[in-house]
């Protein structure tokens, strides 16, 4: 997001995939995102993240017996600095809790140095690729997370105005962008790995949800 908007409110809906969809690795953009929490209650958080465009993320095999609390990032993070060190960009933002997919966020750049020290000292560490890829006139967003996250692949739209009158795609299992676990701030808490099981379940019971929101003719 560009801090110099004068309207920092993004607008946003996610989607649980259960797989990418056909294509979005072949043309998607991809980029590596590794993002630490130094501040995440009650849906207000400040975030702490670096990116790197094109690059690959390592294939170490994620140990929940010794990577808890962000030690299989933090690593990943280390390789991709000293691989890519020109290529990284690192940005600090504020962010506040969610309504409907309505939220307000200020972002910044900020020296990649100081960001690598800062992630490499925080337990809430989130990393992942993100495919951009654009989808029925609308820039979708794929996030295929690795580490306490692995397993997890969420679908965002954002827009500058509301996301309303969506055309839904059939690779969205679930809407969850009211549900809070879902937030990378939370999942920087409770990794998927710690609930993956007991959600299938409950989306199985309950069948899917998608929020009903239309453009006020």
């Amino acid at each position: 997001m560009d801090s110099s908007r004068d309207f920092p409110f993004e607008f946003e809906r996610k989607f649980l995939v259960r797989e990418l969809p056909t294509g979005v690795v072949e043309h998607g953009a991809p980029q590596v995102i590794i993002q630490a929490y130094v501040f995440a209650e009650a849906g207000y958080a400040i975030r702490v993240r670096l990116q790197f465009r094109g690059v690959e993320l390592p294939t170490e095999p994620f140990n929940p017996a010794v990577d808890e609390l962000g030690a299989y990032e933090r690593r990943l993070l280390a390789s991709l600095k000293s691989n890519h060190n020109d290529d990284g960009v690192a940005t600090i933002a504020v962010k506040s809790p969610s309504i409907n997919g309505e939220r307000y966020e200020m972002e910044t750049e900020v020296d990649t140095d100081v960001a690598v020290q800062i992630i490499q000292r925080s337990p809430r560490v989130v990393a992942k690729t993100r495919h951009s890829l654009w989808f029925n006139q609308d820039g979708w967003e794929f996030d295929v997370f690795v580490g306490q996250n692995s397993g997890l692949i969420v679908a965002e739209i954002e827009r500058l105005t509301p996301v309303v009158d969506l055309e839904i795609p059939d690779f969205c299992v679930t809407e969850v962008t009211t549900d809070p676990r879902f937030t990378n701030d939370s999942l920087s808490k409770e990794p998927w790995q710690h609930w993956d099981a007991l959600y299938r379940t409950e989306l199985a019971q309950r069948g899917p949800f998608f929020l009903d929101l239309r453009s006020a003719d």
